[in-house]
């Protein structure tokens, strides 16, 4: 992904299919196919470097959420992580990398130990339980109370701020009461709250899910910067071809 600052950042997958079940998402219907193994996630990044350098460019971040859950195949993960970070490697900051997860709390707590320089960013997508539950099957079994305990410790160990991915899907988590709840559990927290307009796909469970209106995802990023909490709104990338968040899955 190139961004306008020029910036290069390249999502890895660390599984085929996924197992989450997200109801806005496409690629669990591939179902878990199987765990990658930490090799080919480094042709990923490999692969990306030389074309790169091709160009003359560099990559600069990776991030592990493309297929998907990280914590589910974790010593592949951290195999891969160990590999580009090593000076005679890749040499990539450990800042430079973020893993993204549905929040599976044991593993939360055991990245905190082994990657304290290593970005966190969390699928959050709603500040309740009751809404999460409905789109996110996780959290039947990671109630929020219990995700923001495990928060708190990486927190607290890694004085690192905590990336909050919220989807913004019509009629579903977008009513403006929820941006002062969202508030309200991240007062007071080293927090970085990333919008992301939905996309939706051929293979989404419920085809009938539609993007939020920009004007109503700026509602929510204005009343959140009122309450002093950062946020950020996506720049949505390929979804012309099928290949923006939560559309990766074989159409066959």
């Amino acid at each position: 992904m190139r961004h306008l600052t020029w910036r290069i950042t390249l999502c890895v997958s660390c599984q085929v299919g996924c197992s989450m079940w997200c109801s806005f998402c496409a690629t669990w219907k591939l179902w878990l196919k199987r765990n990658l193994k930490f090799y080919e996630i480094l042709e990923q990044i490999y692969y990306a470097t030389c074309l790169l350098e091709k160009t003359g460019n560099k990559l600069r971040n990776v991030v592990y959420m493309w297929m998907w859950e990280p914590f589910l195949n974790y010593e592949n993960v951290k195999k891969s992580i160990l590999f580009i970070t090593e000076q005679k490697k890749l040499n990539l900051a450990n800042r430079r990398i973020t893993v993204s997860t549905c929040w599976i709390i044991s593993w939360i707590e055991k990245f905190t130990k082994d990657f304290p320089q290593t970005s966190l960013a969390i699928s959050l997508h709603a500040p309740n339980d009751i809404i999460r539950r409905n789109i996110m099957p996780v959290a039947k079994i990671y109630p929020l109370k219990n995700l923001i305990k495990s928060l708190d410790l990486y927190v607290k160990e890694t004085n690192k701020r905590i990336f909050y991915e919220y989807i913004m899907i019509n009629w579903v988590n977008d009513d403006i009461k929820l941006a002062h709840e969202l508030w309200k559990l991240l007062k007071g927290k080293l927090a970085h709250v990333n919008f992301i307009p939905y996309n939706s796909g051929e293979w989404i469970k419920f085809k009938k899910l539609t993007t939020t209106p920009r004007f109503i995802i700026e509602k929510f990023q204005k009343i959140l910067l009122s309450y002093w909490v950062i946020s950020t709104i996506r720049v949505t990338m390929w979804d012309d071809i099928n290949a923006a968040c939560w559309q990766l899955a074989n159409k066959k």
